[in-house]
């Protein structure tokens, strides 16, 4: 049998291991720790612990503090931690995420809104500073806490600011290109007319949102009026090929819409109305800017010693000059001259009124698949007091033939008529009336019986005073605002806005307008309008 002498030299050795064990553990532990409270003081990204209820754990990193402007983190969730922070719809969107996140340990699809969270941080003078902050998650293996994550925010608000100066350049270098095409296609006085005519149409939807209102109907005339003149800036825009500027026109004109599709209206309905207005006007005021900073020294006269630009200088301009506070914008003889003859689509002088209703024809045409032919005879003899009104209603009455009077091709050949569908515009003077204008088209014509179910269907009478009207009288409803019977297109005016449009045009001129049509064959309208004595009469009435 040992000695107990014998026994406690084992047990004495056994002791000193198990307490150096436990030395060199704690050394490993405060070691881990002191490297933890420096990576967590130094780092420039925001750190914290997640655990599976979604909480932030009490050890953050000093970043995160500076970024979010605060010491207590202890049992906040990230949705509680961006929420003074954020706007209701983007913290709707991150808890949806989250919850989701939480459950499945994966993002919900292939968007993550936390890779980009917009924040308004407040500022100690009572100001706000906006920033953008991109949050990452990465599985930490934790014995203790089974489900938790390393939660990693980074500030990406320069980098989203450069991406942002980026596409703001390819805009207006998109612009800029858009711009120089509009001037040599359509010419610089019909360019600066529309500059003119836009900027009335901003002026007017200004005064009519501010008008104050109470009563449905008031509020109804204003959507109406708004409407129409934004369908005028979304049809020039287009005419001149300004695809920015048409494209906010339409996402303005897309809300507008929606309003009018309520069965009632209030003032705190329009307030939404205020972000797509501001991007309509911000490509207008890129259009100016744009147009400004692309006017050239004016020519001296003889002897001068003022430089004007040359050679490729002089490439880059396009001839905006101002005179009496109005832009006029001339054609830059450079690229005229390197337009090739044969690269015109028509014989239409450049700038005329029909050379930018034949680009306008195309355009529509190719964006339904159509040939259309346009004929024009007499518009040069148009009278200034009478050219906007004959452009308008032009424009409404071609794109309405080519999107709903112009059948396809197919359709064409069955009905035995040539692939090439034709369109004619004429304007003359009429003794002892004034003017007259007839537009033509050789289409599938308008149909009574559709006319009338698609007039009930969108209660714009009954079925009983329908079923009463003379065929005559049943096709003259398509002047009326909210007729149309295309159901759905995508980039389409599908309200029913461009036959109300050309009938107020019409009577505002002080004019009058008629219409025939053979189903299956063809539409006429005559448009007449008075001589300009009694004109200027009736504006002064």
């Amino acid at each position: 049998m040992p000695s107990l002498a014998a026994l406690w030299h084992p047990v004495k050795v056994m002791f000193i291991s198990v307490k150096r064990h436990e030395r060199e553990k704690q050394e490993l532990i405060s070691a881990s720790n002191r490297l933890t409270d420096a990576i967590l003081k130094t780092s420039s990204t925001g750190l914290f612990l997640m655990d599976g209820k979604g909480k932030v754990q009490p050890q953050v990193s000093a970043a995160l503090r500076t970024l979010f402007r605060r010491q207590d983190f202890a049992h906040l969730t990230v949705e509680k931690l961006i929420g003074p922070l954020v706007s209701a719809k983007t913290l709707s969107v991150v808890r949806t995420h989250m919850a989701h996140f939480l459950e499945h340990g994966t993002p919900q699809g292939e968007f993550d809104p936390l890779q980009d969270v917009e924040v308004k941080l407040s500022n100690t003078d009572g100001s706000f500073a906006a920033a953008h902050y991109s949050f990452e998650f990465s599985t930490v293996q934790n014995p203790n806490e089974p489900r938790s994550w390393m939660v990693s925010v980074t500030d990406i608000t320069a980098r989203v600011q450069q991406h942002r100066e980026l596409e703001d350049l390819r805009v207006q270098t998109l612009t800029q290109g858009e711009i120089l095409r509009s001037v040599l296609q359509a010419g610089g006085t019909r360019f600066g007319s529309f500059l003119q005519s836009t900027d009335a149409s901003m002026k007017s939807i200004n005064e009519v949102l501010k008008k104050p209102a109470r009563e449905a109907s008031i509020f109804r005339n204003k959507l109406e009026d708004t409407l129409q003149q934004v369908d005028c800036i979304r049809h020039d825009a287009e005419a001149l090929q300004l695809s920015g500027m048409q494209n906010a026109a339409l996402n303005f004109e897309a809300a507008l819409q929606e309003l009018r599709s309520r069965e009632t209206l209030s003032g705190s309905d329009f307030l939404p109305l205020a972000v797509k207005l501001d991007a309509l006007y911000g490509q207008f005021a890129l259009l100016r800017s744009l147009t400004s900073q692309a006017s050239p020294v004016r020519e001296t006269e003889p002897g001068a010693s003022a430089s004007r630009p040359t050679g490729s200088a002089r490439a880059a301009a396009t001839g905006f000059v101002t005179e009496n506070g109005t832009e006029i914008i001339e054609a830059p003889k450079f690229f005229a001259q390197m337009q090739k003859p044969s690269a015109a689509p028509r014989t239409a002088t450049v700038g005329s009124l029909e050379s930018t209703l034949a680009t306008l024809c195309d355009l529509v045409a190719q964006e339904h698949h159509k040939t259309v032919l346009l004929a024009c005879n007499g518009l040069e003899s148009v009278p200034p007091r009478y050219q906007a009104t004959v452009k308008n209603v032009a424009i409404q009455l071609i794109r309405n033939a080519v999107v709903h009077g112009i059948e396809a091709a197919t359709e064409r050949e069955a009905a035995g008529k040539p692939p090439n569908a034709t369109l004619q515009l004429n304007f003359k003077s009429a003794p002892g009336i004034g003017f007259e204008m007839a537009f033509q088209d050789d289409g599938r014509g308008l149909d009574p019986v559709k006319v009338r179910e698609v007039a009930v269907a969108k209660g714009l009478l009954s079925a009983e005073l329908a079923a009463g009207l003379h065929d005559r009288q049943v096709i003259k409803l398509i002047f009326k605002s909210g007729f149309t019977t295309m159901a759905n297109n995508d980039g389409e005016a599908k309200h029913g806005t461009g036959m109300s449009l050309v009938r107020r045009y019409v009577h505002e001129a002080g004019g009058k307008i008629a219409l025939a049509s053979l189903p299956g064959r063809e539409t006429r309208f005559k448009v007449t309008l008075p001589m300009l004595e009694m004109a200027a009469d009736a504006q002064v009435a």
